[in-house]
């Protein structure tokens, strides 16, 4: 699947069945007054949008449209049973100014509640387990990687239902964390150029210790704290996770020159790391089984007078990644050797000359001749 790529905050709700436009409903409904046709409206809140802005590589609104979501649901009635043909993993896409699926289900008539789970971007191979879980798989390829977004409504059904304009409103967040990073000079150097070799992000600074889980499973039916804004507790599982490394830029040589903090230059659009929520820290006696990160540089320095040196730099991040933020890892590199002298008081004093005396009471010469 294509990458999605994304570093800020993400809001997320448990949002209720609402009222809309019946205009964005005439392709569902037949104006029954019993059995009015289920559609979806989806997007991207405010804070997850601010996230993403329009770089490449993240799921954004646009993409959501483009690419479509996928929705599971479960139906629960109020009392004893009835029949309903739950959505199994149904692509939803934007067509003629509406979200639209096919083929349409309706309404049930009975009275009880419908869990709806939405997760983007579209995957013709994702499947509901546990009732309202997925399971996902990051990609080892960073260019390959992709943002995932999910959401959930519960829908309370009151029948008999006489209105068209019912409609199931997803509000998506970001599940994963986004990385991304800069790389700046400490200052211009018109005597050598600076070449970007590698960075890798490992678990240990020889890089033979994995950092990053390689899967998890996120449980769909979990949503934020709408007062708080808290994430939910046991939205990712990865108790299962083996863990890899990333060679975030490998075999390039990326010519370094900005010393601005401003305006560093930073990863490309396609280039950012999408990572399941981990929480990194340092290894002590008193805790020693934590994960450990650490971010290794590897750069290059030719001299204009000839001549070139390779260098390795390694230090370790203690942060933990949440759930739908951003993070900007900001490299400077290029620390000269500088000489310092103090021009008042640089040199040493001789101080007071120690007499030596020859020739004189207790010292006379060893011989004339």
């Amino acid at each position: 699947m294509d990458k999605k790529f994304f570093i800020g905050i993400a809001a997320m709700a448990a949002l209720t069945l609402v009222s809309c436009s019946s205009d964005d409903l005439d392709s569902f409904s037949d104006n029954s007054s019993k059995n009015e046709a289920i559609s979806f409206d989806g997007y991207l809140g405010r804070s997850a949008v601010a996230v993403n802005g329009s770089r490449g590589g993240v799921e954004t609104a646009n993409t959501l449209q483009t690419k479509g979501f996928g929705v599971f649901s479960k139906y629960t009635p109020t009392e004893g049973t009835a029949s309903f043909p739950d959505f199994a993993n149904q692509q939803v896409t934007y067509k003629y100014s509406k979200w639209t699926y096919s083929p349409i289900k309706y309404w049930p008539t009975t009275n009880g509640h419908i869990d709806f789970y939405a997760y983007a971007p579209y995957d013709s191979k994702q499947k509901l387990i546990e009732n309202s879980k997925l399971e996902f798989n990051v990609n080892p390829t960073v260019t390959e990687q992709e943002d995932l977004l999910w959401s959930r409504v519960n829908a309370q059904i009151k029948t008999p239902i006489t209105s068209t304009n019912n409609k199931v409103k997803f509000q998506f967040a970001h599940a994963l964390s986004r990385l991304g990073y800069s790389i700046k000079l400490h200052e211009t150097y018109p005597s050598a150029t600076f070449t970007l070799n590698k960075i890798t992000l490992a678990g240990s600074p020889d890089g033979k210790t994995n950092a990053f889980y390689t899967k998890g499973i996120i449980d769909l039916s979990k949503v934020k704290d709408e007062p708080t804004g808290d994430v939910p507790t046991g939205l990712w599982n990865t108790s299962l996770s083996d863990k890899r490394n990333f060679d975030w830029v490998s075999g390039g040589s990326i010519k370094v020159e900005s010393t601005d903090p401003k305006h560093p230059q930073s990863n490309d659009p396609n280039n950012y790391l999408f990572v399941i929520p981990q929480d990194f820290k340092e290894k002590t006696t008193e805790n020693p089984d934590v994960d450990e990160l650490y971010i290794i540089v590897q750069y290059t320095i030719k001299y204009n007078g000839g001549g070139e040196q390779t260098n390795t730099v390694y230090k370790q991040i203690k942060k933990d990644f949440k759930q739908g933020k951003a993070y900007m890892l900001n490299l400077t590199i290029g620390l000269p050797i500088e000489f310092d002298v103090d021009v008042t008081n640089g040199v040493d004093d001789w101080g007071a000359d120690e007499g030596i005396n020859i020739g004189s009471d207790g010292n006379l010469w060893d011989g004339i001749e």
